[in-house]
C-alpha cells in the first residue's frame, strides 16, 4: 500500500500543488491582466486626450492661420486698393494737369496776343503822339506866324486907315479949298 499511496499521493500533491499555482496564478493573472486592461485602458486614453490635444491644437493653428490668412488678404486688399486709388489719383492729376497746361497755353497765345495788340496800340498811340507833337509844333509855327501876320496886318491896317485918314483929310482939305476958292 505504500506503493499505492505514492500513486494517489504524488499526484495529489502534484495536484495541490498546481492548485496553489493555479490560484496564485490565477488570482495574479487577474489583477495581472485587469493591470495590463488598465494600463492598455490609460494608454488609449492618453493616446485620446493627445489625439483631443493635438486635435484642439490644430484647430487653434488652423483658426490663427485662418486669421493671419484673412489678415494678410485684408492687408493685401487693402494694398491693391490703395494702388488702385493711387493709379487713379495719378490718372486724375495728369489729367488735371494736362488741362491745366492746355488752359495755360491758350492763356499763354490769349496773352501772347494782347502784347501783340497792345504792342500796335503803343505803336499807333506813340504815331498818333508824335503826329500830335507834330500838330502841336506845326500849330505853335502856325499860331506864331498868324500873330506875325496879325501885326504885320495891323500895322498894314494901321498904315492903310492912316492913308485913308490922310486921303480923306486931304479930300476934306481939298473941298475945303475948294471951296474957298469958289
Amino acid at each position: 500500500m505504500k506503493k499505492t499511496r505514492i500513486y494517489f499521493l504524488v499526484p495529489i500533491l502534484a495536484l495541490v500543488l498546481f492548485g496553489g499555482y493555479y490560484w496564485n496564478f490565477r488570482s495574479q493573472y487577474e489583477a495581472h491582466q485587469a493591470e495590463i486592461i488598465a494600463t492598455a485602458k490609460a494608454k488609449k486614453e492618453e493616446k485620446l486626450r493627445q489625439d483631443e490635444l493635438a486635435r484642439e491644437q490644430a484647430i487653434k493653428d488652423a483658426i490663427d492661420a485662418q486669421k493671419q490668412r484673412k489678415a494678410e488678404r485684408a492687408a493685401r486688399e487693402a494694398l491693391e486698393q490703395k494702388q488702385r486709388d493711387d493709379q487713379e489719383n495719378a490718372e486724375l492729376d495728369r489729367d488735371k494737369a494736362a488741362q491745366e497746361a492746355q488752359r495755360l497755353e491758350r492763356q499763354v497765345d490769349k496773352l501772347s496776343k494782347d502784347v501783340d495788340d497792345a504792342k500796335k496800340e503803343i505803336a499807333a498811340l506813340r504815331a498818333d503822339n508824335e503826329k500830335q507833337v507834330n500838330e502841336v509844333a506845326f500849330l505853335g509855327e502856325y499860331v506864331k506866324k498868324a500873330e506875325d501876320n496879325r501885326a504885320t496886318l495891323a500895322l498894314v491896317l494901321g498904315k492903310i486907315q492912316a492913308a485913308d485918314d490922310a486921303n480923306a483929310k486931304a479930300k476934306a482939305l481939298a473941298e475945303a479949298q475948294a471951296k474957298k476958292s469958289e
